[in-house]
């Protein structure tokens, strides 16, 4: 007998933009464990979005400011980002047109180095 057994694949780290919201799959919420906040940025070059830990350590450093922080909501299942000002930001630097499309999905992964999670938006998955 010659058995190829089949791994169980972990599921991979999505992140979903809507019209009012970023919604990030149970994986990709594994990585902002107790935050107090989230940063996100653009990388114009590369071409993703970047979402990063904040703690009350880093207000207290002032390492960034308190108004540029996002609450992130982590339900059970996902993780959710409200904010109207953000998706209209993330809308222009991506190119993104909710009047054709519900959303936009994106896969993601963790950066160890960096500590955060990096959005590929060069691959859009079209009719989620």
């Amino acid at each position: 007998m010659n058995i190829e057994w089949i791994s169980k694949e972990k599921n991979s780290s999505a992140v979903t933009i809507y019209s009012n919201n970023i919604t990030l799959s149970k994986q990709a919420t594994l990585c902002f464990e107790n935050p107090y906040g989230i940063a996100i940025g653009y990388d114009k070059q590369n071409k993703t979005v970047v979402m990063k830990k904040i703690t009350k350590e880093d207000i207290l450093k002032k390492e960034i400011n308190k108004e540029d922080i996002y609450e992130l909501t982590i339900k059970p299942s996902f993780g959710r980002i409200n904010s109207k000002k953000l998706i209209t930001e993330l809308t222009k630097h991506l190119d993104l047109d909710f009047t054709n499309q519900v959303s936009y999905k994106f896969s993601a992964c963790w950066n160890t180095g960096l500590k955060m999670l990096i959005v590929d938006t060069k691959e859009v998955a079209r009719n989620v």
